[in-house]
């Protein structure tokens, strides 16, 4: 069958996204990116409740769909394993089984829908090798490496800078959802989860100072370092953040990311706490949920925080902030309006758009924000 790429303004009848009785989620990765996609199956979910979705996705953002009161089933796509055999014949039998097993898995389920909310040839082969008797992903240039040729239908966004949230939401309502209110996560938080987070919030509380809790994120993955605001900036911040509001610092990191906080850490004259290591993203989630504001790049874990309802402040270069910016909190934006920003250049060395962010702009919006959430206790 042939694909048609259409728009929301392009469809003259309004299907009825309940049709579907079993429905495919495609996206692998990254975990904000998994993130700006839960409100989307969540609408859908609240306007179709008898429809059973399940989730396909990589193991580094698995964890955040666990025990999702939208999802029935999620299903984990362990790229690593794939790779790994084309580097090592040895292991080529390995990953050969394994990619079998999940095919075998997805074609029991009989998916009525796919929706390959990823877009790229990976997303788009496995959605095409589901068996589902439809398929729908992203038209082009949103759909990337020729992974619209495997879908039957294709969705044009309205815009190239649409956020992320909205571009999700767009595709559902290209099915039939009419999202309403402002963007839900409902990540599944457990008592567990809090109680795994206590170690470090209990650290927290031994700190001196009666001021706000901030936790602040300088990490970011390996692929990511280019969005990464410099230490000596951190330090700067966090010195003053803690002197002139009696802040109480929490300081949180991912999968190779110790070395960096632990860096922060021995240089400000502050006493800080680093942040235990976290079995789960979810556990990563219940800590920010303690805290009062969140302060970091354009990451995963900003998204992580927003998703918990922390308010965020983020720090930009170059990225987009339109497409990227945190949705559902309040939030506020600093970045340096350098001529190439935003780049997305990996490749960049100089990081001339967050060197050119100084602490101080910084300073301002946090206490900026934080004056606008004790002002709305009071209106309360």
């Amino acid at each position: 069958m042939r694909a048609g790429f259409l728009s929301i303004s392009e469809v003259s009848v309004t299907p009825d996204p309940c049709r579907y009785r079993r429905v495919l989620i495609i996206r692998l990765s990254a975990i904000g990116d998994v993130l700006r996609t839960l409100p989307a199956v969540n609408a859908w979910r609240k306007a179709c409740p008898q429809t059973c979705f399940t989730w396909l996705v990589e193991p580094a953002a698995a964890s955040l769909l666990e025990g999702h009161p939208a999802l029935e089933q999620v299903l984990v796509f362990d790229r690593g394993l794939w790779s790994a055999g084309w580097r090592s014949p040895r292991r080529l039998g390995r990953g050969l089984r394994a990619l079998w097993v999940l095919l075998k898995t997805l074609r029991a389920q009989k998916f009525d829908l796919v929706v390959d909310a990823h877009g790229i040839l990976k997303s788009a082969l496995l959605a095409w090798l589901s068996g589902a008797r439809e398929r729908v992903g992203f038209a082009r240039p949103d759909a990337k490496e020729g992974g619209q040729f495997f879908y039957q239908r294709g969705f044009k966004p309205t815009s190239a800078e649409l956020n992320r949230v909205d571009r999700a939401l767009q595709l559902v309502s290209f099915l039939g959802v009419a999202p309403a209110g402002p963007p839900r996560y409902c990540l599944a938080l457990t008592a567990g989860h809090r109680q795994a987070a206590a170690a470090s919030l209990w650290e927290l509380n031994q700190l001196p100072g009666n001021g706000p809790v901030l936790v602040l994120h300088p990490g970011s993955s390996p692929k990511t370092a280019y969005k990464r605001w410099p230490c000596n900036s951190y330090v700067g911040l966090i010195n003053v953040l803690v002197e002139k509001l009696a802040a109480r610092v929490l300081l949180t990191w991912g999968p190779g990311e110790r070395e960096t906080v632990e860096l922060i850490a021995g240089l400000v004259r502050v006493p800080v706490v680093v942040a235990q290591k976290t079995a789960s993203l979810l556990e990563l989630a219940a800590m920010f949920a303690a805290c009062d504001l969140f302060i970091g790049g354009d990451t995963g874990p900003m998204h992580l925080a927003a998703a918990v309802g922390t308010p965020v402040v983020a720090i930009f270069g170059p990225t987009h902030p339109q497409v990227n910016a945190p949705r559902g909190v309040p939030w506020r934006l600093v970045r340096y309006p350098l001529f190439c920003s935003p780049c997305r250049k990996r490749s960049c060395k100089s990081r001339l758009c967050l060197e050119a962010v100084g602490w101080r702009r910084v300073l301002a919006e946090v206490e900026g924000l934080l004056q606008d959430e004790v002002s709305k206790v009071y209106e309360r």
